[in-house]
């Protein structure tokens, strides 16, 4: 996605000198640099549809060309690729290769929302915190957490996922820097769109006033204690 267009294909598989405008060079491509070793493509539903068949082609056969040649060249590395969109919807709307698709899900791995793997938040402050220390975040010593604090940050849904947790970090380091504290203090969390809505008016008419009534009493207290 953060590649242009025009320049997709180059990218992936190179070119010679002067097949398109500012082609001055031959120039290698991500398959011919990644040699033996790992190639990985991020967001590869973003891959425009006319490309996809050259790539379908070097993962069926390994045989791919340099843009402006005519000589195959073969590819030895392993594959992994990403993506945050649903490829079977993609695949069903047209937009993806159905066939594209099954050559690349030979091992799925589905990675949760960072909410539905709450465990992992303390190794990820402990990481984070120690890149920051090593930029030269919190002057270059240790920045402590606090168990409270910790808690906070666990008890997050973080609809950003991990990214959103480093953000958060990182304004709380420099923040720490600013003021010389060596504890880590969250001034505030991003508010969840969930917890930030209002409690939705519905009503089962199947349930009595007093147990509309309790159960609206039980969701309102549950988000209050979220929001402490």
């Amino acid at each position: 996605g953060a590649v242009s267009y025009n320049l997709i294909e180059s990218e992936l598989f190179g070119h010679e000198r002067g097949p398109f405008t500012g082609a001055f060079a031959a120039r290698q491509g991500a398959f011919e640099l990644a040699g033996r070793g790992t190639l990985f493509l991020d967001e590869i539903g973003e891959l425009p549809l006319d490309v996809q068949p050259k790539l379908l082609r070097v993962l069926e056969s390994g045989d791919y060309r340099r843009v402006g040649s005519n000589r195959p060249q073969q590819n030895a590395a392993r594959i992994i690729a990403a993506t945050k969109r649903n490829l079977r919807e993609e695949v069903a709307a047209g937009k993806f290769r159905e066939d594209l698709y099954f050559r690349l899900s030979v091992v799925p791995i589905t990675v949760p929302p960072l909410r539905q793997r709450r465990e992992d938040i303390p190794a990820l402050v402990e990481h984070f915190l120690e890149v920051a220390r090593q930029k030269g975040g919190g002057g270059g010593r240790p920045v402590t957490v606090s168990r409270e604090t910790l808690a906070a940050l666990s008890a997050h849904d973080w609809t950003g996922n991990v990214r959103e947790l480093r953000n958060v970090l990182d304004r709380a380091v420099y923040l720490a820097t600013a003021t010389g504290d060596s504890d880590l203090r969250l001034v505030d969390l991003p508010v969840s769109p969930v917890a930030e809505g209002r409690l939705p008016v519905e009503f089962d008419p199947s349930q009595s006033y007093r147990e509309a009534r309790s159960a609206f009493e039980a969701e309102f207290e549950l988000r209050y204690v979220r929001w402490l």
